[in-house]
């Protein structure tokens, strides 16, 4: 294939995935792991379309893999970018964004709506600048000469352990300390049952749609009946004030975050929820909502592109992109020393870049617009409003069983607010499951 092929095949699949990435976090319900599903499920026509778009690559079938390939981690990077936006303005978390749910709706309510998207935005293209630098370190750590991966799998059990108690921890700030950690114990109990349940339990809803409503019933709904029960009024005027340029404390936010993200990226059976949870404690003091997104945006996108480098370092998938990236792929090429990267690699870390690069502004773009509308309806009205959506897409979804766990989810998400407590202990329903299926306990 000549360069000129290579690179018009590049930019069209990339600038496709980017297309796709965004119809997709748009989307409350719809995830990138069903746009890779599809893909591993019609590659034939997939590859048809390619070699029409760039006929150079019907010479070589493994160039057809990495096209699609750049296609499917474009897809991720930017999908890790707009799903900020209706968490923010529709208050419909996924799992990698739950947390952005709390920090997000309170920008919204004090005017900074579209400041709360472009603050992820601006974490993204940071995390994934910091994502790159990490390859190196990454591969040094989890391969070759260290072998860490090999060396942690027997120690996950206790590191969940060890988060989940350092979420307790974070309670022992101010006063009634003993009170709070006690009630937050209770919060992390029936979040971990209702994980369980739902995720060990009987299979009534497609596992790849659970953590929907599971995590709209847990983060999103609340935040709604909150707004819906709030005094009668219009939510503040958004202000579309240009953000300040990236400063110390950007940097710092989105370095811990990208460190989160890489840090999970090769554990088994963790994502982007549980960077977030990691990347939210340990902090000398409370994180305001502004830097919280920006920890959020880097963790999204760092963990996204580190889960599929992580597949050339140790071979193993640890999210559906890496899974459907391996499928198409074949035998990959060994990373043999620090200083060779696979060409593969290389090609599939720039679309990453670049997908990124044009996401954040873009959904920047679409939540300043977002947040000019927003301001001219009562906030009541645009919280049911936007309850009415959530359950419309969770029907559609996950039907009525979706909806069910949804309602359950809720009742077990308003506890923490009852109790005054962090809900981020609420995330124990997705640690604990994970918990118990690697410390081998049948539940």
């Amino acid at each position: 294939m000549t360069i000129a092929g290579f690179v018009l095949g590049f930019l069209l699949l990339t600038l496709l995935g980017v297309l796709a990435g965004s119809l997709t976090g748009l989307s409350p319900g719809l995830h990138v792991n069903n746009v890779a599903a599809l893909v591993l499920a019609t590659r034939a026509a997939w590859t048809s379309v390619l070699v029409g778009l760039v006929p150079e690559a019907s010479v070589n079938p493994a160039d057809a893999g990495l096209f699609l390939s750049c296609f499917l981690l474009a897809a991720a990077g930017s999908h890790a970018v707009f799903d900020f936006v209706p968490t923010v303005f529709l208050g419909a978390p996924t799992e990698d964004t739950a947390l952005a749910t709390l920090p997000g709706h309170r920008l919204l309510l004090v005017g900074q709506g579209a400041k709360a998207v472009a603050l992820a935005a601006r974490g993204a293209l940071l995390g994934t600048g910091f994502a790159v630098v990490a390859l190196l370190p990454l591969r040094f750590l989890l391969a070759d000469p260290i072998n860490l991966a090999d060396r942690f799998r027997p120690w996950t059990p206790a590191f969940l352990v060890f988060v989940l108690g350092a979420i307790l921890a974070s309670e022992l700030r101010g006063r009634a300390r003993l009170h709070r950690v006690v009630r937050a114990v209770w919060v992390q109990a029936l979040a971990a049952l209702l994980g369980v349940a739902t995720l060990r339990g009987p299979t009534l809803i497609d596992p790849d749609t659970a953590l929907f409503p599971l995590f709209s019933g847990l983060f999103g709904i609340p935040t709604l009946l909150i707004g819906i029960r709030s005094h009668a009024g219009r939510i503040p005027y958004q202000r579309q004030e240009p953000l300040r340029g990236v400063s110390t404390d950007d940097a710092r936010s989105a370095l811990r975050g990208t460190f989160a993200g890489a840090f999970v990226s090769w554990l088994p059976g963790l994502s982007g929820g549980a960077a977030a949870t990691l990347a939210c404690i340990g902090t000398k003091k409370a994180m305001g909502p502004s830097q919280f997104m920006v920890v959020l945006g880097a963790v999204s996108t760092s963990t996204a592109l580190l889960s599929v480098a992580v597949l050339f370092v140790i071979h193993r998938a640890r999210s559906g992109a890496a899974a459907a990236v391996r499928g198409l792929l074949g035998d990959l090429a060994p990373w043999s020393s620090l200083g060779a990267a696979p060409m593969s690699l290389v090609v599939l870390m720039a679309s990453a870049v670049l997908a990124t690069a044009i996401a954040a502004p873009l959904a920047t773009r679409i939540g300043q617009s977002l947040a000019r509308r927003w301001s001219r309806v009562d906030s009541r009205r645009i919280c049911g409003l936007a309850l009415l959506a959530v359950l419309a897409l969770l029907a559609v979804a996950t039907g009525p069983f979706g909806v069910a766990l949804a309602g359950l989810a809720t009742l077990v998400g308003v506890v923490p607010i009852a109790l005054r407590v962090r809900r981020v202990h609420l995330m124990a329903a997705l640690l604990v499951p994970v918990l118990l299926t690697y410390a081998a306990i049948g539940v």
